[in-house]
């Protein structure tokens, strides 16, 4: 295998990660009231109630998907940039193999923004 093809598969593969990381981000609660060191500073009844996040907490989980498209997006350039340039056997195999990793991500991510559209603020 050539050594730039495997930095770029590398490189795609870290790319994946980073957009596994990100989409976690996004699915941690925002709101102070979920820390239980917060939480536990104030008795029961002094704590608000709301019926969901108020508006930059509502869109922390959009906001995540957002910056894992992006990094997926990058890493799907690069592989089917080195599937042009190199086209050996080994090649074509790992990157074939990265673009169906790829494009498994991307499916999973759309789910999970429809998901978050149909169901508002709470995490899916």
């Amino acid at each position: 295998m050539d050594p730039e093809a495997a930095f770029l598969a590398g490189y795609a593969l870290a790319l994946v990660f980073v957009a596994v990381g990100l989409e976690s981000l996004g699915r941690r609660a925002t709101d102070p009231w979920a820390s239980r060191t917060l939480a536990a500073s104030k008795p029961p009844d002094e704590r608000p109630r709301r019926d969901g996040p108020e508006w930059p907490d509502s869109e922390v989980a959009t906001f995540h998907l957002g910056l894992s498209a992006v990094a997926l997006s990058a890493a799907l350039v690069i592989v089917t940039v080195s599937i042009i340039r190199y086209s050996g056997p080994i090649e074509l195999v790992t990157h074939g193999g990265l673009l169906v990793v790829i494009a498994a991500r991307v499916r999973h991510l759309i789910a999970r923004h429809r998901a978050l559209a149909r169901g508002g603020w709470r995490d899916v």
